[in-house]
C-alpha cells in the first residue's frame, strides 16, 4: 500500500509538472476528448451502460483490448476503426508526455552529481 502511495504522488507530482508545457494540455484536452466521444457514442449507439463504454474506450485506446466487450453494430465497428487511428497517437503522444516528466527529477539529479 505504501508503494502503490509513492507511485500515486509521483504521477501526480508528474502531471502537475507536465501540465505548464501547452503541448502536453492541447494532448490531454484531446484525449480527454476522445474518451468522452468514444464514451458518448458507445453508450448511445451501441447501447452500453456508461461506465462500460468508458471501460471499453479506455482499454481500446491503450490497446489492451480484454475483448469482454466489443461493438455489435456495423457502425459501431467502423467507428471503432477511426476511432483507434485518431485515438491512439493521442493518448501515446500523452503517455509520453507524461513518462518524460516522471523520469525528468532522476535526469536532473544525475546531471546535478554526475
Amino acid at each position: 500500500m505504501i508503494s502503490f502511495l509513492f507511485t500515486l504522488k509521483r504521477m501526480l507530482e508528474a502531471f502537475f509538472r507536465a501540465w505548464k508545457d501547452k503541448e502536453f494540455q492541447v494532448l490531454f484536452v484531446l484525449t480527454a476528448g476522445t474518451l468522452m466521444t468514444g464514451t458518448i457514442f458507445y453508450s448511445t449507439v451501441e447501447k452500453m451502460r456508461v461506465i462500460d463504454a468508458l471501460y471499453f474506450s479506455v482499454v481500446t485506446l491503450t490497446t489492451v483490448g480484454y475483448g469482454d466487450f466489443s461493438p455489435k453494430t456495423d457502425f459501431g465497428k467502423l467507428f471503432t476503426i477511426f476511432y483507434i487511428f485518431i485515438g491512439l497517437g493521442l493518448v501515446a503522444g500523452f503517455i509520453r508526455k507524461l513518462a518524460i516528466n516522471i523520469q525528468l527529477p532522476d535526469r536532473l539529479s544525475r546531471r546535478k552529481n554526475g
